[in-house]
Order: C-alpha cells, then sequence, then structure tokens
C-alpha cells in the first residue's frame, strides 16, 4: 500500500516503524509537528530526549534535538543508551517537560519508533493525552506544521543514572549490601538496561553474573525480546548451570522483565507480582486499595494477589492505556501485564503521584523477595504447575476484514462451548480485546473456586504489527489449553491466517 508520509508509524501505544520507512526528511517533520504539540498545545517550556541501543538512536535523536531548540524548547539529554525505565525517572524529575525517547523496545534491530510523554508523565499514544495525544501529533504532522522561535532552545546533558539507582534501591528497601546472599543471574540481550542493574545490584552486594550487557544495536543474538526461546536459549543454559536462585531476562529498552527459577522453571508475571505484592503492601499500607491485573493474566494468580488484601480488576493491554487508567484512579496502586510489565503509582520527588514504570525497582525487589522468602515462590510455582499454559502467540492476516472475522468466529466457537465474553472493564473502559471464561467468574477474589475443567482465551489485535491477531490460553490442564489452541487455528484457518506467530 502506497504510504509515501508513512503513516503506519502511528501506532496505538506509540511510534513504531520499520527504519527504512523514516527518511530524515519525515522524522524532520515529524519532530517539527512534535515541537508544536509540546510547546503551543502542552505549554512545555522543554524537553527530556534519550534513545535506546538501536544503532539509529543517535541520528534520529539529533533530529528531534535540533526540532525542539528551533522551535524554543529547552532540551535535556540524557546520554548513552538509554533504558526507558531510567528515562521514565528522569522525566519524573523534570514534571515540567514532555520526554521523547526514541526506540523500538523489543522489535527487530532495523525498526524504530517513540514513546512520548506529556508534562506530567502522562502517556501520549492515540486517544491518550492532551486534545488526542497521539492522534494531535498526527494531525499537525499530516498538515506539515511546526514550530519556531527567535530564540533557539538550550541544550544541556543530564547524568542521573546514580540517583535513579539510589531512588530504586530505597523503594525495593535494599540498602548499600542489602542483597548479600542473593545470587542472581541477568541477560540484557545486548539492550539498554545492564548499566543500571549491574550498578544497583552491585551496590547492594549481591552475587550477579550478567550476560550480554554491553548494549549493541545489531542484537547478535536476534530480536531483544526473551519471549523468543533462540534468544535467550544462551542465557538460560548458561543460569541452569550456576546453581543461581533466581534468573531474570529483559528486553531491548529494559522494560520487560522475564522471571526464572534458578533450575529454568519460568514463573508468570503475575505469580510473580503476586509474590512482591505483601512487600509492597508494607510500604503502601492504606485500606480500600487495589491493583489491576491485564486480561491474560493467570486467575489462580489474580487469587494469590487478593490476598494481599487488595481489589483486584481486569485491565486492557497497553503501556500507556495501564497508566492512564491507574492515573485516573486513586485508589489504585499499582498492575501487572502478562508480558512481564510492572507499573505502579510512584511518588516523585516533588510529592507528586506518578504512574509509570521502575523496572530496576520490581528486579531488586523480586530478588530481596526471593532470598528472603524462596518458600512463596515456590509455593506459587507450584499453583502454576497445577495450571497450563499456552504463552501469547499470534497469526498474520492479509487484510483487517479477514482478521475481524477471525477474531469474530473464535469468539463465538467458544461462547457456544459454554463460555462468557467480556469486552468492557468495570470503568466502561474498552478492553480492545475480547476475555472469554468458562468454569470461572470474571470477578475473582480470594475467596473464588474455579470448575475442574475450567479455561481462559484471550484475544486481541496487535497494536505493533501490521495485521496480526494475538491469543493466549490458560486453563486447568495441558489437554483442554492444548484442545483450545488447536480449536482457535481451525477457526482462523479459514481467514488467511498465516503461520504461527511468536514475538
Amino acid at each position: 500500500m502506497d504510504d509515501p508520509l508513512n503513516l503506519s508509524m502511528f501506532r496505538a501505544y506509540d511510534i513504531r516503524t520499520p527504519a527504512a520507512g523514516l527518511t530524515a526528511e519525515l522524522a524532520a517533520r515529524l519532530a517539527r509537528a512534535e515541537a508544536k504539540y509540546f510547546r503551543d498545545d502542552l505549554g512545555a517550556p522543554g524537553v527530556v530526549v534519550a534513545h535506546d541501543a538501536r544503532r539509529t538512536g543517535p541520528q534520529y535523536l539529533t533530529i528531534c534535538i535540533d526540532a525542539f531548540r528551533a522551535a524554543g524548547l529547552e532540551v535535556i539529554y540524557l546520554p548513552g543508551a538509554c533504558s526507558t525505565s531510567y528515562f521514565y525517572d528522569s522525566a519524573v524529575c523534570n514534571p515540567s517537560y514532555a520526554a521523547a525517547i526514541v526506540g523500538a523496545s523489543h522489535n527487530p534491530s532495523g525498526d524504530t519508533g517513540q514513546k512520548i510523554l506529556a508534562p506530567g508523565v502522562v502517556p501520549i499514544a492515540e486517544g491518550i493525552g492532551p486534545l488526542g495525544g497521539l492522534d494531535r501529533i498526527k494531525e499537525l504532522y499530516l498538515k506539515g506544521e511546526g514550530a519556531s522561535s527567535p530564540r533557539k532552545g538550550t541544550l544541556r546533558i543530564e547524568e542521573r543514572i546514580g540517583e535513579f539507582v539510589r531512588r530504586s534501591m530505597e523503594l525495593a528497601g535494599v540498602g548499600p549490601g542489602g542483597l548479600k546472599g542473593a545470587k542472581v543471574f541477568q541477560d540484557y540481550l545486548f539492550g539498554a538496561s545492564g548499566r543500571e542493574m549491574m550498578m544497583a545490584f552491585g551496590l547492594a552486594g549481591a552475587d550477579l553474573e550478567p550476560m550480554h550487557f554491553t548494549p549493541d544495536g545489531t542484537f547478535p543474538l536476534g530480536d531483544p525480546n526473551p519471549v523468543k526461546l533462540p534468544v535467550v536459549r544462551p542465557g538460560l543454559e548458561a543460569m541452569k548451570a550456576g546453581n543461581y536462585q533466581v534468573g531474570m531476562f529483559f528486553d531491548g529498552d529494559g522494560d520487560r522483565l522475564d522471571i526464572y527459577r534458578g533450575d529454568g522453571t519460568y514463573l508468570s508475571s503475575s505469580f510473580v507480582y503476586a509474590a512482591v505484592l505483601p512487600e509492597i503492601r508494607r510500604r503502601i499500607s492504606a485500606p480500600g486499595l487495589g491493583v489491576f491485573a491485564d486480561l491474560k493474566s493467570n486467575p489462580l494468580a489474580i487469587i494469590e494477589m487478593a490476598k494481599a488484601g487488595l481489589a483486584v480488576d481486569v485491565i486492557r493491554n497497553g503501556h500507556s492505556q495501564i497508566k492512564e487508567s491507574l492515573k485516573l484512579d486513586p485508589a489504585r496502586l499499582g498492575s501487572v501485564e502478562e508480558s512481564a510489565h510492572y507499573y505502579e503509582a510512584f511518588t516523585g520527588p516533588d510529592g507528586g503521584r506518578y504512574c509509570t514504570e521502575n523496572t530496576l525497582y520490581f528486579a531488586l525487589l523480586i530478588a530481596k523477595t526471593w532470598r528472603d522468602h524462596p518458600e512463596r515462590f515456590d509455593r506459587l510455582i507450584g499453583i502454576q504447575a497445577t495450571t497450563a499454559r499456552q504463552r501469547e502467540w499470534g497469526y498474520k492476516f492479509p487484510t483487517d476484514e479477514q482478521r475481524a472475522a477471525a477474531l469474530e468466529a473464535v469468539r463465538l466457537h467458544f461462547e457456544g462451548a459454554g463460555a462468557r465474553s467480556l469486552d468492557r472493564m468495570k470503568n466502561g473502559m474498552d478492553l480492545e480485546a475480547t476475555l472469554l471464561r468458562r468454569g470461572l467468574p470474571f470477578d475473582v477474589d480470594e475467596h473464588t473456586t474455579l470448575a475442574e475443567d475450567w479455561i481462559q482465551v484471550s484475544q486481541r489485535v496487535s497494536q505493533s504489527e501490521n495485521g496480526l491477531a494475538r491469543w493466549e490460553v490458560v486453563g486447568a490442564t495441558a489437554d483442554l489449553v492444548g484442545a483450545a489452541k488447536r480449536q482457535i487455528a481451525e477457526c482462523v484457518r479459514r481467514f488467511g491466517a498465516g503461520d504461527e506467530y511468536q514475538g
């Protein structure tokens, strides 16, 4: 399809595109539109900027900085390959500024993109943020509008990594030497998170074995995505050979955190969150609070979360959408996404409430909890073993119409087999997905019991890859989950589905 302006780069959650489709001219056009949005629509005096480990990051970031300064905006530059968590923390420390990081998370090495924040660390996405967020930037981009100023904006460096490490350690309750006795393996997949992790775990006195720690935008292992077994296989083999308590695997921009027991047993994110929630509750002990769990979360893990004295409600996928929901509901202290992302409503240095990610804090908290309460994780691994899970996979379709028809066919199939469907959160927000459950209710608390043949299917349109729909299945037995996956494959094959997609 002809797309001379590369409008397909405007995704639901952020900007994402093959770098070959974003020429220097188009990148400058985009940066000018962002500059106008930041200055004229948001009233921001400046922008915090960074790039992740990708090779194209410096050149695209230079284009952005030039456009922002030409609009009279002050620019704070975070030097070197930067994780998104470090970037978010720097935005929290400069709350009157907008922020933008050039990167593409777990995507292939040839991709690029941006994650954008309004002042106050407010996520900017499709329909989210002032004046429609990313929709407004797209409008300005289409019109070719920008901003200029007779006074060129200033440019200065801020190196906050030490402050970020210190604050994250304090949040996790880990002082210098506070992780002595913790034996931890970490694989950064040549992404951007190695520096802060090695600094913090080193100060904490952990016995840390880091692997693939130097940022390398060629990503020699393959796409920096811990879901892909060939990418993490070298790390898994090294971890299992080393008698570690816990293994941690990160993606390209360091916001995804996959957790393994040292013997190679994977623990899904919803169970990991259940394990650390009692520790979080010691710090945030107010009554009447709750958390969100994304629609793919294991129902048995949700029951365990509720035992921390919290209400647990389903939330849709998407980083920006989750943060927006946390921002709008002051009774929610955090959220987990089964893609291995963790969120919290943090208190900034200015006393403000900022709903964002800090993967370093969660990594420290998990390591501390695992050292102090290994039996808690063993118990949750045992509960997880009573269920079966087919981690999210997908199929690509020739057209959006065929994809929509396939999703509808799957929904009708499982409803015909006795499942009920849910497509909206309690607050009325569209899940932009369908959750199908049989043998368990949609409202789950610590007293919920499940039928012997319970099953849960979640399905959604991917917002970061063209033509892709995704499914995940969890259920009481491997036979039930395997049968559900086969039934989904049979349904979608009628609508031109391609080969199974992992990533």
